[in-house]
């Protein structure tokens, strides 16, 4: 189990894992670089548990890739941190569940999306956003532990949208070229991101291809608006946004800058001219 080291949760799930009919060894993770190392340390387990939010996962899935596939542990996931956004989705259940059906084979295989920018790689578990959501995504990560989750999203993507100017992108999918002033492009594997909002519904973690929202320029009134469609994780009706699946994605900066995002966790901010490229790893990882 790799518990995130500041986890509210953490003593609760090491008395869990002292309590399991297993020997289940136990590591508090640092940072992000030591949960990384610690799941790429991994090999030979039979299984890894991340036990934290999208941040934690993702890190962990990162380590984990570094791993040979014919040694790579299974993955389940007790989520503990402050979005939780992937196990919206895709729970794992409880410990003597995730023990039971790893002892029994009981896997899925999920996809992974595979980043790329300047010759460097990451992995995203759950969903990238480009634009506004990686200013959201690092106000919040910089507030964390100092207020409630809800509210430190809430306030963060009131506060950005209030601010935000949108940066021109050159966006090439499925032998197709736009460009526009995009807010946000969402490009997920998971269907929610934010702390519950449902940015992409046409993407179940399991199907071969990424989904893409694309958000033209919006206001705090159209997110009050939408609100409740996003957390159904619903199609929005409207003329700035627009849903597609793709297996690859090519993303290009023609003016401004623009910050990414990955599972939360801030990536890189490109510059004019700077592109990122994205595509599907489709059943990249056994899980439970």
């Amino acid at each position: 189990m790799i518990i995130h080291g500041r986890s509210r949760a953490k003593a609760k799930l090491q008395q869990l894992a002292a309590s399991s009919r297993l020997n289940i060894e136990v590591a508090l993770t640092e940072n992000a670089n030591h949960t990384k190392s610690l799941a790429q340390s991994s090999e030979g387990f039979d299984l890894v548990i991340s036990c934290g939010g999208d941040g934690t996962n993702n890190h962990v899935v990162n380590g984990l890739m570094n791993i040979t596939p014919e040694l790579r542990p299974a993955l389940g996931f007790i989520p503990s941190g402050s979005g939780n956004d992937f196990a919206r989705v895709y729970p794992s259940g409880p410990l003597d569940q995730i023990i039971k059906r790893c002892e029994n084979k009981t896997f899925n295989r999920l996809d992974l999306i595979e980043l790329e920018h300047n010759a460097r790689k990451n992995y995203v578990l759950n969903m990238t956003t480009c634009g506004i959501g990686a200013e959201i995504a690092n106000t919040v990560n910089a507030r964390k532990f100092k207020m409630p989750g809800a509210f430190n999203y809430y306030t963060a993507i009131v506060a950005w949208l209030a601010k935000y100017k949108a940066s021109k992108l050159e966006i090439h999918f499925n032998n197709e070229t736009i460009q526009s002033e995009t807010f946000m492009a969402a490009i997920g594997n998971g269907s929610y991101a934010g702390n519950g909002l449902g940015l992409n519904p046409q993407s179940p973690a399991d199907d071969g291809l990424m989904g893409i929202t694309l958000i033209g320029s919006v206001s705090v009134i159209d997110f009050l608006k939408y609100q409740s469609t996003l957390k159904r994780c619903d199609y929005i009706k409207d003329p700035r946004v627009f849903y597609h699946k793709s297996a690859e994605i090519k993303i290009t900066v023609c003016k401004g800058t623009l910050p990414i995002e990955t599972d939360g966790e801030f990536f890189a901010r490109l510059n004019a001219g700077e592109s990122l490229t994205a595509k599907i790893l489709p059943s990249a990882l056994l899980c439970v």
